[in-house]
């Protein structure tokens, strides 16, 4: 039997005690500390331009900042033993090396810091003023630059100076290397001068401490030694040109295309992917580690040194609707201090050695606090807490449940195996049901064809079908119960996708729009039964359609009361069903109703933002876009992640015309450029052809559709991401045409 001594039992108990590991797993974070002054301007000034400032707005004054106390504080507020709380809060393990100025500034700093639990023992005092900055800040936009005077951020540090006069509080190699083996992990920024770096990453290399170096701040170039002395390199996009354009380009490129494109479709056209992955090869050439591309609100990418996985992307957290961007400053700074947090929470090991799953999360948090860090103005002010980050995390989790969909078996039980269709199509496909109807001399005179269940028969039989959207209450009333329309899809191999408003006759005057009140909330529960049903059939999505609400004549209606009994009776069933995911489909006109209340793509991103709920959306129908007048790819784009349904069809978009013509047969630039959308805004529905073949075979006319997709999908892989940029950017009509007619011909 194995006996411990006393002092040997005490030592373990120590070692595994939570409060002592908080302790030794601690942050060593070095750089400026600033006290910021911002100034609220309309816009940013021309060269020579001189602006004043906005009136009967605040400027604020003597706010502390500066990137290296953003982080710490940063730090401390996100750490674990932070969220504890009140007397049982355990010490933040950060501790900050920086200088304070001689100046009363330095008092503002000092507390700031103090006040937030962050280790100061380890700065200094100097001989000159403190670190100033000057924020210039549009409040429309959130968007800010600014001017640093660096003061004793940029002189304070001759101790650290190895070709100093100053030999008498010289720090020698040792000694740097003594405070640094006391941490875990190293964060260091640009904003002091670059021998300090130099220093403390060469001391934090060789006794093996993880350092994170993030490139913001003085614009200079980073020499190979740094470079090879940190673990994990930060620069946001316009910092990894720079950077990376002071190497020589050996023309290096990322060889998984497949992966890019992936990540560019998520990206979208802004961020040119394969430049980024040029520069990141460049510096990871020239020395450079693991390198962390933050892309604001397009997200962050994550490329790995000498691993398997060698590109991790993270999209951005998403702030629910009422959210504003207020403020910009601090944001990245508060985004690097998540991730160092982050990092040391989940690696009990070398972080170097760290799973994807591990550093995704790390990403995550990190991207929730910088999210957060914009909707406040000052950049210590708008740092959140733990609990704050963990609450918009576990929104984004619940706003991912509610757009998720459901995996479904493709094609149905009525298909021949040889007819199944086995590849990797990323969308399952429906089709009108009452399209079923037509061309009825085709089926044998037996069989019956008369009811949603004979229809559902018939659409089983389609090569590729894999979902079958219903109306209501059209597709029940007397026919049969959901729970009986449950059963037979289950039958088919089929499952539902959406449930589809539409009103009956009874409606003619308005639905949500009635004028009168008892006939307004008969709608609005009518709408709300049919998540109910949606709930019953196995399926998560509520199109809302109404041939009614609208108006024929000028002075017929109050245009903004009509508008508002919308609004309102959207969020009374968005607040009653926060698991269905409602849309509206707009409609500019129709023989029931030459002007709806909601005629355009714009007017309904208008409602659904003063809607306000996060599972509120559209869905947009080709040939509805095309009687608007618009280009149905530029308003994919435009509603961008409140796309939650689409409709594909085609027409000769004559006055009042709905022709319900097949996919891609009268505009196929259009339909290329609708799916090319649809790809890089990373749409998650279903794909519905609303077509009406009266005189064509339903069946063979919804196959068609699906093959035609799928063809203009292999041509959108096709594409040339850099020459769409390159399009893009210089407006260039011809190679528009050129690259419509390169795809269409493949």
């Amino acid at each position: 039997m194995l006996l411990l001594s006393p002092l040997l039992l005490l030592l373990l108990l120590l070692t595994l005690s939570p409060g002592s590991h908080a302790t030794s797993r601690s942050i060593l974070i070095a750089g400026s500390l600033n006290v910021d002054t911002f100034l609220p301007i309309a816009r940013f000034p021309s060269p020579g331009e001189n602006l004043t400032l906005l009136p009967h707005c605040e400027h604020l004054v003597d706010i502390p900042g500066g990137k290296g106390m953003n982080q710490a504080i940063s730090a401390c507020k996100l750490s674990l033993s932070r969220k504890a709380g009140g007397a049982n809060r355990a010490r933040s393990g950060v501790a900050f090396l920086g200088q304070f100025g001689n100046d009363a500034a330095a008092d503002i700093l000092r507390k700031s810091l103090t006040d937030n639990d962050v280790d100061i023992s380890l700065c200094g005092t100097s001989e000159h003023p403190s670190g100033r900055g000057y924020v210039m800040l549009v409040p429309e936009t959130g968007e800010v630059a600014a001017v640093v005077s660096g003061g004793s951020n940029h002189f304070g540090w001759r101790h650290f100076d190895v070709g100093g006069d100053d030999k008498k509080n010289f720090w020698s190699d040792e000694r740097i290397e003594e405070m640094v083996a006391s941490h875990s992990l190293v964060l260091l920024q640009c904003e002091i001068p670059n021998f300090v770096n130099q220093r403390l990453a060469r001391a934090a290399k060789k006794r093996n401490v993880p350092v994170i170096l993030d490139v913001g701040g003085e614009d200079r170039k980073i020499d190979r030694e740094l470079l090879e002395c940190c673990d994990y390199l930060v620069p946001n996009e316009t910092e990894l040109d720079r950077l990376s354009s002071s190497f020589a380009d050996d023309n290096i490129h990322h060889d998984d295309r497949e992966q890019l494109e992936s990540i560019q479709s998520q990206l979208g056209e802004e961020i040119n992917l394969s430049s980024v992955c040029k520069a990141v090869s460049t510096l990871q050439k020239n020395g450079a580690n693991h390198v962390l591309v933050t892309l604001g609100s397009r997200g962050s990418i994550l490329f790995r040194k000498h691993k398997k996985t060698q590109i991790i992307y993270q999209p951005a957290c998403t702030l629910p609707s009422g959210s504003s961007v207020v403020d910009e400053t601090g944001a990245g700074d508060c985004y690097r201090a998540a991730f160092a947090v982050a990092l040391l929470e989940h690696c009990s090991g070398d972080i170097n050695n760290v799973d994807d799953e591990t550093l995704r999360k790390c990403m995550n948090f990190a991207s929730a606090a910088g999210a957060l860090a914009v909707t406040k103005k000052g950049a210590v002010p708008s740092i959140p807490s733990r609990e704050e980050v963990e609450k918009l995390m576990k929104w984004n989790i619940d706003q991912e449940n509610i757009h998720s969909t459901t995996v479904i078996p493709r094609g149905g039980m009525m298909q021949s195996d040889d007819n199944r269709l086995d590849d990797d199509f990323p969308f399952m496909f429906g089709s009108r049901l009452n399209s079923m109807k037509d061309r009825r001399d085709l089926l044998d005179p037996s069989t019956p064809m008369s009811t949603p269940r004979d229809f559902v028969r018939r659409q089983a039989t389609i090569r590729g079908l894999g979902c079958v959207d219903f109306n209501y209450p059209q597709h029940f009333m007397d026919y049969w119960t959901p729970e009986e329309a449950k059963q037979a899809l289950d039958e088919f191999d089929l499952v539902a996708g959406a449930v589809c408003l539409r009103y009956p006759s009874k409606f003619a005057r308005g639905a949500m729009n009635h004028p009168d009140p008892e006939m307004r909330r008969e709608a609005i529960e009518m709408t709300k039964d049919a998540a109910r049903v949606a709930r019953i059939l196995g399926c998560n999505e509520v199109v809302v359609w109404s041939a009614y609400d609208g108006y024929d004549y000028p002075f017929q209606v109050n245009y903004k009361e009509k508008w508002n009994q919308i609004v309102s009776a959207f969020q009374e069933c968005c607040d009653a069903y926060p698991d269905i995911k409602w849309s509206l489909e707009y409609k500019p006109t129709d023989e029931n109703t030459r002007f709806f209340t909601v005629p355009s793509t714009g007017a309904a991103m208008l409602m659904v933002k003063e809607i306000n709920r996060p599972n509120m959306g559209l869905t947009l129908d080709m040939g509805h876009m095309l009687m608007s007048g618009e280009n149905p790819g530029q308003s994919i784009s435009m509603v961008g992640d409140k796309l939650f349904g689409i409709q594909l069809n085609d027409g000769y978009t004559r006055l009042a015309a709905e022709d319900g013509m097949m996919f891609g047969s009268i505009h196929p630039s259009m339909a290329l450029e609708a799916i090319y959308q649809l790809r890089i805004n990373n749409f998650r529905g279903h794909l519905y052809f609303d077509t009406f073949p009266q005189r064509t075979d339903p069946v063979k006319e919804c196959e068609y559709n699906i093959k035609r997709v799928k063809e203009f999908w292999r041509a959108v892989e096709m594409m040339n991401a850099d020459e769409i940029h390159r399009i893009t950017m210089e407006h260039d009509a011809l190679g528009a045409l050129e690259l419509v007619n390169e795809a269409l011909r493949q």
